[in-house]
């Protein structure tokens, strides 16, 4: 008898400690949640982890930039649970253990100096301009002067999506002025009324830059809802194959209306 009044006992402290941990303050959070990768995809995320963790259990959900290369490695070696990447990626370039998730659809702008008298131009005189096959404004109707064309490193996921949109995989030519991000890419262009580039829609600042319309369509959320903008791409969150509870709650929300309406105040197109 002794034995079994024993036994009981020990039963009700497992039970009691096994309830003291499951309703501990702070035993409910789950995992952290690292987030890695595109710097256009960056500003979105950021709002996107300060609103769930406002209202969800999570420990700490990090974001930080480092291009759409980072993020696709990051989650290849584990260092991020969730990679962003701004443009169309490959099954094969992304590898079989990688789950791509798209949250929203980004136009990219093609911009200018706001005292560029050039307003419209068609996709292929974009791509002569990037290519260095048109060398001068003169040749698509303003003023005359040397083009100077500024784009972003290699890894970057919005270069790599013009690059595949616009210049159907060819270089850009090899005096285009290179720039760490979006951000210095767009305070170049605006102290250069030769200039011409390309940004995330989202990322413009009012009168900084002037966007161009592309084969007379301007870039907004229903030109790129209908496709009649051309130049646009995919916002991914790239995962492994089996991602962790917490992760996959945070994308389920992110797709939620919750989440979409946020994409929307972003100035991005939603993807619900």
């Amino acid at each position: 008898m002794k034995g079994k009044y024993k036994l009981a006992i020990l039963v009700v402290v497992i039970l009691l400690i096994a309830g003291f941990m499951i309703f501990a303050p702070g035993a409910e959070k789950h995992n952290n949640i690292a987030i890695a990768g595109s710097t256009s995809v960056q500003p979105v995320a950021e709002k996107l982890a300060t609103t769930y963790m406002e209202n969800d259990s999570v420990d700490k959900l990090t974001v930080q930039g480092g291009g759409s290369s980072m993020g696709l490695n990051s989650v290849k070696k584990g260092s991020a649970q969730i990679g962003t990447y701004s443009s169309k990626l490959s099954s094969k370039k992304a590898g079989a253990n990688v789950t791509q998730t798209q949250i929203a659809t980004d136009g990219i702008a093609i911009i200018v100096n706001p005292s560029n008298n050039v307003s419209d131009l068609t996709k292929d005189q974009v791509k002569d301009i990037f290519t260095g096959k048109i060398t001068d404004w003169s040749q698509v109707g303003g003023s005359p002067g040397k083009i100077n064309v500024i784009t972003r490193e290699e890894g970057s996921g919005t270069r790599d999506a013009i690059t595949k949109v616009v210049l159907d995989d060819e270089d850009f030519v090899s005096n285009a002025v290179v720039q760490s991000s979006t951000g210095s890419l767009m305070q170049s262009i605006s102290t250069d009324d030769k200039a011409i580039g390309f940004a995330s829609l989202s990322d413009l600042r009012e009168n900084q830059v002037k966007k161009l319309k592309i084969n007379g369509v301007e870039p907004n959320d229903q030109t790129i809802k209908d496709g009649s903008y051309v130049v646009q791409r995919p916002f991914l969150f790239l995962t492994n194959k089996t991602p962790d509870n917490a992760t996959q709650a945070f994308i389920n929300w992110t797709l939620s209306d919750e989440g979409q309406q946020i994409v929307a105040e972003e100035g991005l197109v939603p993807v619900n």
